[in-house]
């Protein structure tokens, strides 16, 4: 048997905390699942949980940002046309999120308030903006995309209307669900960087 060092352990630890609350989330929903469920079914103790994470909030935080990086990997070797595959992308993300309105602007108050969550978002969103600057300098080179803008402030701009789109239907505005109104913010958004 292999040893696993202290850091593969810890991450490994980690890992299992957040694909347990994932297959909560996913099965009972994010509201009904409790931090004592979520390390019943990992099988660690609550002290265990918060050496990681410090709320339930802080898991799914780092669960969108981690299957958006995941799922955006995907897309950076990709030969063919780029925007319908974010397109998809998009709304995967959207299909991801919990559907209702009270829980995404819960979600975003938290994060907002919250010291720790707040760095975290903004620490994981810098990965992720790079790769998208990559993808987008790539469907620029290919015409699909307005060179004269640079990569990296098309995927500042797609990741403020993303999150200004969460906040815009937290709030109750706009269409009743999700994946419509971020398809029609985001139908302008490309028309806007198009070449």
């Amino acid at each position: 048997m292999i040893p696993i060092n202290r850091e593969e352990k810890k991450k490994a630890t980690r890992d299992n905390i957040v694909r347990c609350a994932l297959e909560l989330f996913a099965q009972q929903g994010y509201a009904e699942t409790t931090v004592n469920q979520i390390t019943d079914h990992a099988g660690v103790a609550k002290g265990t949980f918060f050496n990681y994470f410090e709320s339930k909030e802080e898991v799914l935080c780092d669960i969108q940002l981690t299957l958006a990086t995941e799922e955006l990997s995907k897309l950076v070797e990709h030969p063919g046309p780029i925007i319908p595959l974010v397109r998809e992308f998009l709304m995967e993300m959207c299909r991801k999120l919990p559907p209702e309105r009270p829980l995404i602007l819960a979600l975003i108050q938290s994060t907002l308030t919250n010291r720790k969550l707040l760095e975290l978002e903004r620490t994981k969103n810098e990965p992720f903006k790079d790769m998208l600057a990559d993808i987008i300098a790539a469907a620029q080179q290919r015409g699909e995309i307005n060179a004269s803008i640079p990569a990296r402030m098309i995927a500042d701009l797609a990741v403020q209307t993303y999150d200004g789109v969460l906040l815009y239907w937290g709030k109750g505005l706009g269409d009743d669900r999700l994946p419509h109104q971020m398809a029609l913010s985001f139908e302008l958004f490309f028309k806007g960087i198009a070449p």
